[in-house]
């Protein structure tokens, strides 16, 4: 991998690769639009994350958006139309799912970085993570299935 493994956007990338598969071939689309990069300013947002630790690398990595984006995801993801009721409790397992999937995209990519990478499970709660002094943080923007969510990406410092 040319990239520096050491750096968050390097696992961010990884992830944006990830994203961009599940929208082509879990959802069936043509792929994903970055909108932009950063993190979020609201931190008001719902969202799942889940942790992705290893022999050398520690990580946590999150899909978050506003509720409607998180219906929409989630609707899509359920193959529901966009008019059907979902429920807060399937719109959770489906974001949850979401964010299973990406990272289990991540560890397979960075694999050959640290091959001791395991999958946490994944938590659904409302409010943005934002990085401590202790983390760096990188995000980016995206459009999948007519949603806008942020993939977050969290690596603890050593």
């Amino acid at each position: 991998m040319a990239e520096d493994p050491n750096l968050v956007s390097t696992w961010l990338s990884a992830m944006v690769s990830s994203a961009e598969e599940l929208a082509t071939s879990t959802l069936g689309l043509d792929g994903i639009t970055v909108l932009d990069s950063g993190l979020p300013s609201d931190r008001s947002f719902p969202g799942s994350y889940v942790a992705l630790v290893g022999d050398d690398y520690n990580f946590e990595y999150g899909v978050a958006g506003s509720w409607e984006a998180c219906g929409t995801l989630g609707r899509a993801l359920l193959f529901m139309e966009p008019d059907e009721e979902l429920t807060d409790d399937d719109m959770a397992d489906a974001i949850n799912e979401v964010i299973n999937i990406v990272a289990g995209g991540v560890k397979r990519r960075m694999t050959e970085v640290d091959p001791g990478l395991k999958l946490g499970l994944p938590a659904f709660f409302n409010g943005t993570l934002h990085p401590t002094s202790h983390q760096e943080a990188a995000g980016s923007k995206i459009e999948i299935a007519g949603a806008e969510v942020y993939l977050l990406a969290f690596r603890h410092k050593v």
